[in-house]
């Protein structure tokens, strides 16, 4: 019993009766059974995996191409304008779009200015009381009242109430202490002659009455800045502005005023098709461009050196696209005219491996020459820039080519899943097949070790049994 307990537990082990490793020979053989299997869903996972990657990379440049285009796609997008003072410290300049290039000779006159005035009441302190009632101060058109009782009545709680006010228009107030007294000083924080500060009272005790500033009441406060309009002329034409900004001198041009000039002494102002910012535009195009093309060389191109081609290596898809975007960059585009209506004749050409390159000076004398015709070739209807954008948007968007190429990829990668799932079931079935016929072998090899080893002692207890005999019987 002892012997068979023995054996018994020592069968816990696989490979304990045949003396094999039979984890490894189990593992051995599903790898083997399933090899097929594993093999050829790993590589089809690298495929497709190597093909989305591909294609995020072809739609990645294609949208940072498109960026690039939608500066150039219109003509309007080359109706920009600079305006350029000639003293830049009478004045700063912007223009629109709608801006006229030309030279103007400007004056300003003087500067718009926000009222201040300085009351004349002047108690020992801020502190000291003023009166109760209410005052309604006004900016122009717009008032707002305050409330004073008896627990508010002084100049700081008259400071504090039209500072904290919710409907102040924009009157701000300060306390000027001197040696022995304080004053209120109200602030417009609004320029031009129609913002003036009015302040009425009413109620009250009648202490306030020596805040009121109106027509009436003008000596009781000191003007320290009025409320005045700038006043420019242009081209020998004068107006008024309530901002030192002024839009509606020139059309199109925005002028903020920075100081009066002399008498007499204009400052030129200079309005001007904005040719640097164009060429940084095109040179963007043709940078984005030639990133977009190294992207499909690298997708689709045969590398003979290493013997190795692109993910996309003669895919229709990426040389359709190539192909399109070629043909769009060589046709002249037929609403120009004369000698400006290809990208070759603004100084833009193409190299040997398919990549642009721009002559800023050819395209600086195109600009120069014929400022719109270099806006046609690229914006017009049929102009390059809108052509490819066009056609650019379409390979971007929904249910194109690009779009039904990834939901493809998407789909196949979801099945390539669910075969691996299936894969990785089926080794959990045939290991526990293997197993149990292994484990099965090797009790069996036990049993049989266990009664060899039985027999042998049976058979040399009976040797030693019949030699004992012969030896007596001599």
């Amino acid at each position: 019993m002892a012997t068979t307990s023995a054996t018994s537990g020592a069968l816990q082990s696989l490979g304990i009766g045949s003396g094999l490793d039979i984890n490894s020979l189990v593992t051995q053989l599903v790898a083997a059974e399933l090899q097929p299997n594993t093999s050829r869903i790993a590589r089809e996972t690298q495929q497709v995996g190597t093909q989305l990657t591909a294609m995020g990379q072809l739609k990645g440049a294609l949208g940072s191409f498109q960026v690039a285009l939608n500066s150039l796609n219109s003509q309007s997008d080359f109706q920009v304008k600079t305006a350029t003072p000639g003293d830049t410290k009478v004045f700063t300049a912007s223009a629109s779009s709608v801006a006229a290039p030309g030279v103007y000779k400007v004056e300003v006159g003087n500067l718009a200015s926000a009222q201040q005035l300085r009351s004349t009441f002047s108690p020992a302190s801020g502190a000291a009381t003023v009166g109760t009632g209410s005052l309604t101060l006004g900016l122009g058109s717009k008032t707002f009242s305050i409330n004073l009782d008896d627990a508010h009545a002084s100049l700081n709680a008259i400071r504090d109430a039209i500072n904290s006010a919710s409907d102040n228009p924009g009157i701000s107030a300060t306390i000027i202490n001197g040696t022995s007294t304080s004053q209120l000083v109200l602030t417009s924080s609004v320029t031009g002659a129609a913002n003036k500060i009015t302040v009425a009272a009413a109620g009250g005790n009648g202490g306030l009455n020596a805040l009121v500033y109106d027509v009436d009441h003008a000596s009781n406060y000191t003007p320290l800045q009025d409320a005045k309009d700038a006043t420019i002329t242009v081209a020998g034409v004068t107006a008024t502005n309530p901002t030192n900004t002024v839009t509606t001198a020139i059309d199109g041009v925005t002028l903020n005023l920075l100081t009066t000039t002399a008498t007499d002494t204009p400052v030129l102002l200079t309005v001007t098709n904005d040719t640097n910012t164009v060429v940084n535009r095109v040179q963007n195009f043709v940078s984005s461009y030639n990133a977009l093309q190294g992207v499909v060389a690298k997708l689709g191109n045969y590398d003979a050196a290493s013997q190795t081609g692109g993910p996309l290596l003669g895919d229709a898809l990426l040389t359709g696209i190539s192909s399109q975007i070629r043909r769009t960059l060589s046709n002249p585009v037929t609403s120009g005219g004369g000698q400006y209506n290809t990208l070759a004749a603004l100084g833009i050409t193409t190299n040997q491996d398919g990549t642009l390159t721009l002559d800023a000076s050819k395209l600086n004398t195109a600009l120069a020459s014929n400022f719109n015709a270099v806006s046609v070739v690229f914006g017009a209807t049929d102009g390059v820039a809108t052509s490819l954008s066009k056609f650019v948007d379409q390979q971007l968007a929904s249910g194109s080519s690009i779009d039904a190429r990834n939901q493809s990829l998407t789909s196949r990668q979801k099945l390539i899943t669910k075969d691996q799932a299936a894969i990785t079931a089926r080794q959990a079935q045939i290991t526990t097949r293997y197993t149990a016929q292994f484990t099965a072998m090797d009790k069996a090899l036990a049993q049989m070790q266990q009664t060899s080893s039985y027999l042998t002692q049976q058979f040399n207890t009976l040797a030693k049994i019949t030699n004992g005999t012969s030896g007596n019987g001599g």
